[in-house]
């Protein structure tokens, strides 16, 4: 079980990582608005991968940790997403 001191440092940690990727996601967005559509897709995109993002994240403190349940789940979490976005690509409007 997690320490409550290291749980509120994660809490920290996860609250900056994500402050900051949706403050760069927002001047991405607001250069696309005005320089072009590759900046506002590369902010869009960065919107999606956030919450992805912060799942590595938590992979990563929780193996770092060694706390073996923890990182076993974020790392099931991942491979659903990589499953989901894998059936996606073969199954979704881009398939060939």
């Amino acid at each position: 079980m997690t320490k409550p001191h290291a749980s509120a440092s994660l809490d920290r940690l996860l609250a900056g990582f994500l402050q900051c990727g949706t403050w760069a996601a927002c001047a991405l967005t607001g250069a696309g608005l005005i320089f072009g559509t590759k900046a506002l897709t590369a902010g869009v995109a960065l919107f999606i991968l956030l919450p992805v993002l912060r799942v590595v994240l938590m992979f990563g403190v929780f193996a770092r940790q060694r706390n073996v349940l923890y990182a076993a789940i974020t790392a099931t979490v991942l491979a659903v997403i990589v499953a989901g976005c894998v059936i996606g690509v073969h199954l979704g409007p881009l398939a060939d």
